[in-house]
């Protein structure tokens, strides 16, 4: 038998594998004549705030994203563990185990969390206590099992492309 009759070629084994990343992201829904469609702007009462509204919703979202990690690590009672979301003025100040104590203080007697959400967030390039640089403080309302009233604060600076917490306080 001839080699090249059992050996599909390049052309056709390209050719395959496009009609499969084809199928594959119809078959997702990617490619679909209604998602492509023109859609109508959403009503007047329900349109979104010009982008300038507020220059640092982005840094704001990133921020947070950070933040509710940081937070789950510690309703879970992993505080070692939460030591991942920190920076340089954290780190420059405490190791794994000692952060881990002082959150351990910080949340002792709140039990388990019941709910969270978010009161404010702001982009500040100066707070209390650390250099210049692009921070966002963030203040949440929460409710635990044994301290039904509680605010909790974090402070995130951007470092190196990320933003780490380099502040928590809870009242």
């Amino acid at each position: 038998m001839d080699a090249q009759l059992n050996t599909p070629s390049r052309a056709a084994l390209f050719f395959c594998a496009r009609g499969l990343v084809i199928v594959a992201v119809a078959g997702f829904g990617l490619i679909d004549g209604r998602s492509m469609a023109a859609q109508a702007p959403p009503p007047a009462g329900m349109q979104q705030a010009e982008p300038s509204a507020d220059p640092h919703i982005a840094d704001e979202q990133a921020a947070e994203r950070q933040a509710l990690g940081f937070v789950g690590y510690l309703d879970h009672g992993r505080y070692a563990d939460s030591y991942a979301y920190t920076g340089m003025l954290i780190r420059a100040q405490l190791d794994r185990d000692s952060f881990a104590k002082q959150l351990e203080k910080a949340r002792a007697g709140t039990g388990a969390l019941l709910s969270r959400e978010l009161i404010d967030a702001s982009y500040a390039t100066t707070v209390p206590g650390a250099p210049e640089g692009q921070y966002v403080v963030l203040h949440y309302s929460a409710s635990f099992a044994n301290r039904q009233e509680a605010v909790e604060t974090m402070t995130l600076a951007f470092a190196k492309g990320y933003w780490r917490v380099s502040g928590y306080y809870i009242k």
